[in-house]
């Protein structure tokens, strides 16, 4: 297996050998002790974390911060996380025979046994045929694998070392890479990724309760190289269906050239005897390679042993696929985060009025007929945390103790959540709320239900709220390349007996999913906020939908079919006490909320696409024929069932 890796930077060919980097990166034990002798003595206490997860204080956290400060499991760390740079740098980068090419030209597959035979240790039923001394200090000594004494010396010295990789068991096997040009500096994603506070707020849509539980060396100040500490954290989806991946890891940051870092994770379960979870971490990450015009050339690795059972029936395909969590979507987010800095950053950039008298109707002399430079940044603020709330709260994490909605009949697979704020977040309603969720398939393209629900002015079609009112997308703010890629507000005119309204919704598409999240704002918050307000004071609530396709497709493509998950959060008016069960009465009213939506964006769906198949008919009339064959492929036939579940006839 060839060692050295080709990297291209703008058409010019660079061959780098890893082994040389090490030789020149790594220090002896000695040296590399006395580099970090301000932490020599024990673990600097790192245990922090960002999005509501706090201090996580779980039995697995707390034992592996006591047990890291041990030298002996410090250097094993360390030892480890060199093999699972090599290993990111190998696996990221070569092809056949290690991934296997599938027919559609596109999927590449991991071959298991080929990276078994590479990359991991003598299965454990034999390690008994083997010499003692063979397992314990020479299992990492691959056939293939160059042994310079000046990169092994540090690793020599331990008395222990920890299997490059465990026997992965009833886990199966999901792995995947991706390669995208993110417009974005080398030093700013790799801080994204090694800051557990950007980690958290960038990568939202993925990742929950991230954690530092320690940190092993701390690394050069400001550019992270050599950086090794322990975290743990939840990788998860926008639905409740499906479980979040608890993990705790290792993550290793190094700059490998000039122009090139690597931020790898690999699991540390299995050296601290704990319970095995439905996730385990192989070496993944990404190769970070500056370019000549400031961007950065990402690819991405996840690979990973992953428990199927507890999935939801609806989501196995995409999860099994490896689609759900796979590194299309880390390239996606970091893109994605690209995108909103570029318009966030864009200067004299204005929002776009589709009808400034509308605006002036709300807030009379307090708007001019463009919004300024300040409140522009204060909408896209607002918008952003809008985004990153919706994502933490609609997942499966452990921190959302989501319940069946048991109390109502017809209510499958719905779950409902309650939460209580007397004033500690400024930045929700004060009093107590109920969020409630579900997922359903719907017999449509991701792209038309998206489109179909970013649409404000089509939002009577499926709010029982906005029925027979008229909404009006009042002004707009472009944040990515996509024209549904775009900040909104939202006015809803008045109506006998109900005032106008404002709605702020916040619409993206990526290759991996789509969302469209809302909330209601006060009028008068709106003013200010247009104003040099403080996005931070305004308190709002966000519900919205997040659109995933049924299976992966080829780029460019899309599933004839989608997963649907909504989520409101709404105040609860009612005078129960905090945390009791919903009373059956109000837990009817949700499921009729909820069935009720679903089954009016089917209907509208429906109604859609017949009108557009009316339209190509009088286009088709002199060839009746092939219009019969190109109908039936594009209708769906489907039968509705009460309370949203579908299924195709």
């Amino acid at each position: 297996m060839d060692l050295g890796l080709q990297l291209d930077v703008d058409a010019n060919v660079k061959t780098i050998d890893f082994f040389q980097i090490s030789a020149h990166a790594q220090q002896s034990h000695e040296s590399f002790r006395a580099q970090h002798s301000s932490q020599a003595s024990g673990v600097s206490d790192g245990a922090s974390g960002s999005g509501g997860g706090g201090r996580d204080v779980s039995a697995t956290n707390l034992l592996m911060r006591v047990s890291i400060t041990a030298e002996k499991t410090r250097r094993s760390i360390f030892g480890k996380s060199l093999d699972a740079m090599e290993e990111l740098m190998m696996v990221a980068q070569i092809g056949e025979p290690l991934w296997q090419l599938q027919d559609d030209g596109v999927t590449e597959v991991l071959h298991d046994s080929e990276y078994r035979r590479a990359f991991q240790k003598l299965d454990p039923t034999l390690q008994a045929l083997v010499p003692g001394e063979v397992t314990d200090n020479e299992w990492w000594r691959l056939s293939n694998r160059p042994n310079p004494s000046n990169a092994v010396d540090f690793l020599n010295s331990s008395l222990e070392h920890v299997p490059r990789n465990p026997a992965i068991g009833r886990l199966k096997t999901e792995a995947s890479r991706e390669t995208a040009i993110i417009n974005m500096d080398r030093l700013r994603i790799v801080a994204m990724l090694m800051d557990v506070d950007q980690w958290s707020i960038n990568f939202s849509n993925v990742v929950a309760k991230p954690t530092v539980i320690g940190v092993l060396y701390p690394g050069t100040p400001g550019t992270y190289d050599g950086t090794l500490q322990v975290m743990s954290a939840e990788f998860h989806m926008p639905t409740a269906l499906v479980p979040a991946r608890s993990v705790s890891f290792a993550r290793y940051c190094k700059q490998l050239d000039r122009d090139l870092w690597g931020v790898v994770d690999f699991s540390l379960e299995c050296m601290f005897n704990c319970a095995i979870r439905n996730y385990q971490r192989r070496p993944s990450g990404c190769l970070i390679q500056q370019l000549p015009n400031g961007s950065s050339k990402v690819t991405w690795l996840e690979n990973g042993g992953v428990d199927y059972t507890s999935i939801h029936t609806i989501y196995k395909p995409i999860v099994s696929s490896g689609f759900a969590f796979g590194a299309k979507r880390w390239i996606s987010a970091i893109s994605r985060q690209a995108e909103w800095l570029q318009a966030l950053m864009v200067p004299k950039q204005i929002a776009t009025y589709n009808n400034a008298n509308i605006i002036f109707m709300i807030f009379g002399l307090l708007c001019t007929a463009v919004i300024s430079q300040s409140g522009r940044e204060n909408l896209l603020k607002l918008a952003e945390r809008m985004m990153k709330t919706y994502m933490k709260e609609v997942n499966g994490s452990t921190s959302n103790m989501w319940s069946p909605l048991l109390a109502a009949s017809g209510a499958q697979d719905m779950k409902v959540i309650t939460r209580t704020d007397y004033g500690e977040d400024i930045e929700k309603p004060y009093g107590s709320s109920i969020a409630f969720t579900t997922s359903v398939r719907l017999p449509f393209p991701v792209k038309k239900v998206f489109n179909f629900l970013s649409n404000g002015t089509l939002r009577p079609k499926w709010d029982a709220l906005a029925q027979e009112r008229v909404i009006r997308e009042a002004t707009y703010i472009p944040t990515g390349a996509k024209p549904a890629t775009r900040v909104s507000i939202m006015q809803v005119e008045p109506a006998p007996n109900r005032p106008s309204a404002l709605y702020l919704q916040n619409s993206y598409s990526d290759p991996t999913g789509s969302y469209i999240v809302y909330a209601p704002v006060d009028l008068g918050a709106m003013a200010s906020l247009l104003n040099d307000g403080n996005p931070d004071l305004v308190a709002m609530l966000p519900s919205g939908f997040a659109i995933l396709p049924e299976k992966p497709a080829v780029p460019g493509g899309d599933s004839r079919r989608s997963l649907l998950t909504i989520a409101f959060h709404i105040m609860d008016v009612s005078a129960r006490p905090p945390g009791s069960i919903l009373p059956r009465n109000v837990a009817e009213e949700v499921c009729k909320i909820i069935s009720a939506t679903v089954d009016a964006i089917h209907a509208a769906l429906e109604a859609s696409i017949r009108a557009e198949i009316h339209r190509e008919r009088r286009v088709w009339n002199m060839r009746p024929n092939v219009y019969a064959s190109k109908a039936r492929s594009d209708l769906y036939e489907i039968q509705l069932y009460p309370h949203g579940n579908y299924t195709e006839l």
